[in-house]
């Protein structure tokens, strides 16, 4: 079903923020979470269900550039500290997206992401200013 409305569909836009911040320095990761946010929109526009697999890889290597992220940037606080937090409230709409309704929780577990993303890549850019 194509629909620009579904809250999982729009909730893409969120990644746009840490693509745009990482731009500047980060060129690597720019490339990571731009891919991501090509693959996760195409997936949740379409429904394509033989790209489940591309959207779940996608997602993990974002998750591990968050964290060589995390890593190189020393953990600087409080961005790291805001990304572990905002990490475990993503896990949770993940987890929850299978009893209690996909389109909502899918969709919260995107918005709570792309702000792990953010707070990831301000770790990264306040530790090398």
């Amino acid at each position: 079903m194509k629909s620009i409305r579904a809250f999982k569909f729009w909730s893409n836009a969120f990644f746009l923020i840490p693509l745009a911040l990482s731009l500047s320095k980060i060129y690597w990761y720019a490339f990571v979470i731009g891919l991501v946010f090509f693959i996760s929109s195409y997936f949740h526009y379409y429904n394509e269900k033989k790209l489940e697999y591309v959207d779940v890889t996608a997602s993990l290597s974002l998750m591990v550039s968050n964290l060589t992220l995390l890593f190189i940037g020393h953990w600087k606080l409080p961005y790291s500290f805001g990304a572990i937090i905002f990490g475990v409230i993503a896990l949770y709409f993940y987890y929850r997206q299978f009893k209690y309704g996909y389109e909502f929780n899918h969709g919260v577990w995107h918005v709570c992401s792309a702000i792990v993303s953010t707070l990831c890549v301000l770790t990264y850019i306040f530790s090398i200013s």
